[in-house]
């Protein structure tokens, strides 16, 4: 709880010189201005959803929880959302009363419509699930899970739980803020990764469907999401994803603003792993990784639908 926007839907955003910039905040109390943050951001997310940016309103989500670990609130994300649609719908419905342009009217009611619409979808549940997407570095996995997350669980899509932006937090680093090598020691990986754990089960037990995004190289890691899956009793699937060296190598050199502090010597490094047997892991799938992002989701559709875990539903056929 703190002193938010309070009207944050995309009316009162703009870009000024290129950057989001919020206005027209409740100013005139403090008491309704004072709200729950998550609350105040799922404006900003049902808002998106409305408009068709299901992935940027995945990803404003993802952006906030990953620097906040505000995991608890997503039990009350659905009926945020809901309310928050139905905020809209109000006010439009109501201006649709105070017209008197005929297409105005009709306009302004078709919208109140669709916000209503979106209240009641918001509070529909969807079978939860637990992904993971794993690989050494450059194989293209946290492109793979922004793609699969808006897909799958309830809106807006699961969350995407990302190891590198994990480690951050873990060390008071915002997600671009390259770490020092002793961030990446043995034990503070062990630390990464049962923090990893740790929140999926919290997504799992508040019902949304989680997509983890990690190396994964050491066969205890990965059984360890396993038996978060199993203690949540939802389905399971894992996908590894496979790709020349020099591909991954190529792809570490150009990224630029990212989470990630990979290196080609890195991957050199972890190519020397011993990664057990990922194909004896029943519930792992590989992917050739080395295909467009395009290929490869639709491969990941195709070993997650293998595995029982299918797209969410859509009224508009987006997913």
């Amino acid at each position: 709880m703190r002193r938010c926007h309070g009207d944050l839907h995309l009316a009162n955003l703009c870009l000024l010189d290129g950057r989001p910039t919020l206005f027209d905040a409740i100013e005139f109390s403090e008491r309704i201005g004072s709200i729950d943050t998550l609350y105040d951001l799922a404006f900003l997310v049902m808002d998106l959803e409305h408009r068709g940016l299901r992935s940027l309103a995945n990803l404003v989500l993802g952006r906030y929880l990953a620097m906040t670990e505000d995991h608890y609130g997503l039990a009350a994300l659905p009926l945020f959302l809901s309310v928050r649609a139905a905020v809209r719908c109000h006010v439009s419905a109501l201006a649709a009363t105070r017209q008197a342009e005929p297409n105005e009217v009709a306009r302004l009611a078709s919208e109140a419509g669709a916000y209503l619409a979106l209240a009641r979808r918001s509070l529909k549940a969807q079978p939860a699930a637990l992904i993971a997407v794993g690989g050494l570095s450059g194989t293209g996995k946290t492109t793979l899970a922004r793609i699969l997350a808006p897909r799958y669980g309830a809106l807006p899509g699961a969350l995407h739980l990302r190891s590198d932006e994990i480690r951050k937090r873990l060390c008071g680093a915002t997600p671009e803020t390259r770490l020092p090598p002793k961030a990446y020691r043995p034990d503070v990986t062990a630390h990464v990764y049962a923090r990893l754990t740790e929140l999926a089960g919290i997504a799992l037990a508040a019902g949304r469907t989680v997509v983890a995004d990690a190396v994964f190289a050491d066969p205890g890691e990965r059984a360890a999401l396993a038996t978060v899956a199993a203690r949540a009793k939802v389905p399971f699937a894992g996908l590894w994803l496979d790709a020349p060296q020099d591909v991954a190598a190529a792809r570490i050199e150009t990224r630029s603003g990212d989470a990630s502090d990979a290196t080609p010597a890195v991957l050199d490094a972890q190519s020397a792993l011993d990664t057990g047997d990922i194909a004896g892991d029943i519930a792992w799938a590989r992917i050739d990784a080395g295909r467009t992002p395009t290929e490869c989701a639709e491969k990941a559709a195709q070993a997650l639908a293998a595995a029982g875990i299918r797209p969410a539903d859509s009224p508009d056929g987006s997913r």
